[in-house]
């Protein structure tokens, strides 16, 4: 068995499809078939099968995916630690990254890393918490940079950066864009724009007026922090929004939610038990110090 063999089938398993992973590989779909022909025979089992269009794992393709995976995720820090200890540090680092990212100091981290660090590649994207978790899981991120959630089990483990206050979100025109603060049950009053269920910001919003047994006027919802903003600078509608989200205070509002305070708690979040690349620990090391520096309480 070869890494190959492991990288194949992962691939087969991301794409759903033959044709498509060979394509994501650079390979030809009879090499690639061939490939995993060879593995289930060492294996003596099938590990993909045909369901419709797309193409699964098995009973048994399930549970090697997980153990492919993390070899995969092994071999990659094992080569992260050999760079390490030649001074380099080089590679490819997933990171995941909430919706209001670009409003933060988190960028200019980025950066500082991409400049002290040419050798690694960042992708980030941004992700609802939800799905920040299925990805962590899935070992398909290095770390992600996420509010922490109650309902969070032993599967996460979590570095906290900042705390950030929600705040409602009003036009510069509003009736409201004058007040230094409301009460939280009076957003019940409003016509809303917000985020939809999946957002952490949005479910603690649900779990609130379901426990006082109030019904908001969500007239609107959104997957994205942007184009909210866009729909309320010139219309009567509001939003909540975590504090850095909001940007441009010249055409929108923030108003301090009290009765009570809603925080939330950012944090880098980790796989627990999963394998952190020198690269990874890196960036976890300059955000904790970037935060450390400039008071934890102060999300920009």
């Amino acid at each position: 068995m070869e890494l190959r063999h492991l990288r194949y089938f992962l691939a087969i398993c991301e794409a759903k499809s033959f044709s498509r992973a060979a394509d994501r590989l650079h390979v030809t779909q009879p090499t690639l078939s061939h490939q995993i022909q060879q593995l289930e025979e060492e294996l003596g089992t099938r590990l993909l099968e045909r369901r419709g269009a797309r193409t699964e794992p098995t009973a048994a393709g399930e549970v090697f995916r997980a153990h492919a995976a993390q070899a995969m995720q092994d071999v990659a820090a094992g080569v992260m630690a050999v760079h390490e200890l030649e001074g380099l540090i080089r590679g490819n680092l997933s990171v995941a990254v909430f919706h209001s990212f670009s409003n933060t100091r988190l960028p200019a981290v980025f950066a500082d890393y991409a400049s002290r660090y040419p050798g690694v590649r960042i992708v980030a994207r941004q992700l609802s918490r939800h799905d920040m978790e299925k990805e962590l899981l899935s070992g398909r991120l290095d770390c992600a940079i996420g509010y922490l959630e109650p309902a969070d089990d032993g599967q996460i483990e979590s570095q906290t950066l900042f705390d950030e206050a929600l705040v409602l979100v009003v036009g510069a025109r509003h009736p409201w864009a004058a007040r230094r603060s409301i009460a939280m049950k009076r957003l019940a009053e409003l016509s809303l724009v917000l985020l939809t269920p999946e957002f952490g910001a949005r479910a603690y919003l649900d779990d609130y007026f379901a426990s006082i047994g109030a019904t908001p006027h969500v007239v609107l919802e959104m997957n994205a922090i942007d184009p909210i903003l866009a729909t309320i600078r010139d219309t009567a509608l509001a939003t909540v929004l975590p504090q850095g989200a909001v940007g441009d205070t010249r055409r929108v509002k923030a108003v301090r939610l009290t009765d009570p305070v809603p925080k939330r708690r950012a944090a880098i979040l980790w796989r627990r038990h999963g394998t952190r690349s020198a690269a990874a620990q890196r960036l976890a090391e300059m955000l904790m110090a970037e935060y450390a520096d400039r008071g934890a309480g102060r999300p920009l």
